[in-house]
């Protein structure tokens, strides 16, 4: 796991740097490991930081942080601790966290699924996600999780080759109201991929308007003014080809409309939170050839 977040943070320091956060890092050596699901920790792990970044107004390095520790506690659990200096939580709301659709974000920004998902995933393995945070003096997140067995611990297998009919590198779009969520999805695919960030739907058809296309357009469901379902439609009138070219990223549909959407139409659906690894590997399937038609 340990190792996990050692690849994760250069991954998001860049991302978290441009809205004026410093991050800092505790990850001693020799720490015992856990078992699970590296894929799933990702998420864990990429949620609790982006929602740190979140909770900070953007301003300078020298006065907001995230900083990540690690340690080994008195029962032997490794724990993994993301402080922030944002703006803190309510005693009210502290309670309801982890509540699904729960949210203490803006209408139309988060969707209140990733901390009840992220919860689910660490009392699946045994652990324990608790929160500190106090109003105007930010929030730690903490995760808890049992030691892997002594067994755990063999050589890992080398990955296996890729198959013959290798993916092609792509020029992608990824739309998302939210930045910094876009940035770290470009971040994820930016060494195999060309990648372009949009944060309005009204701007993807500004790209349209001046011939601009893509190979795939990775697109958030739930946008405030212009949802993905809008989106899709406008593209399926303006260039069908594109529109059959979207891949909605969604923690969940909340409207009837939405809900209908989905169940009708062949899309590529992808559950927010997800880990960069399974986002690659779809987006390698779909740009291999035969991976889906019409690509």
């Amino acid at each position: 796991m340990f190792a996990l977040i050692g690849r994760l943070l250069p991954l998001l320091e860049h991302v978290v740097r441009k809205r004026g956060i410093a991050m800092t890092t505790s990850i001693p050596e020799g720490l015992r490991d856990v078992a699970g699901d590296p894929g799933r920790l990702q998420q864990v792990f990429i949620n609790l930081l982006v929602n740190a970044a979140q909770a900070i107004p953007q301003g300078v390095a020298t006065r907001n942080e995230i900083r990540v520790t690690t340690r080994t506690d008195a029962e032997g659990r490794a724990v993994v601790e993301v402080r922030d200096t944002g703006t803190g939580i309510a005693p009210d709301v502290r309670g309801r966290l982890f509540d699904p659709f729960f949210t203490t974000k803006p209408v139309g920004v988060g969707t209140g699924l990733g901390l009840s998902i992220c919860h689910g995933i660490v009392t699946a393995l045994g652990g324990e996600l608790s929160v500190e945070s106090e109003p105007g003096h930010g929030s730690t997140f903490r995760v808890a999780l049992p030691p892997a067995p002594a067994s755990a611990h063999a050589p890992v297998q080398p990955a296996p080759p890729l198959p013959e009919r290798e993916a092609r590198s792509g020029h992608i779009l990824v739309v998302d109201d939210d930045a910094l969520v876009g940035n770290v999805i470009r971040a994820s695919l930016a060494a195999e991929h060309d990648v372009v960030v949009a944060t309005t739907a009204s701007e993807v058809l500004q790209r349209f308007a001046i011939g601009e296309r893509f190979d795939l357009i990775l697109c958030d469901l739930m946008m405030p003014v212009m949802t993905g379902v809008d989106l899709h439609e406008e593209l399926q009138r303006l260039d069908p080809a594109q529109a059959a070219r979207m891949v909605f990223l969604t923690g969940g549909a909340f409207t009837p409309r939405a809900r209908e959407f989905l169940s009708r139409v062949t899309n590529p659906k992808l559950e927010k939170p997800f880990d960069p690894q399974g986002l690659r590997s779809l987006v390698r399937g779909l740009l291999s050839p035969g991976g889906r038609p019409g690509l």
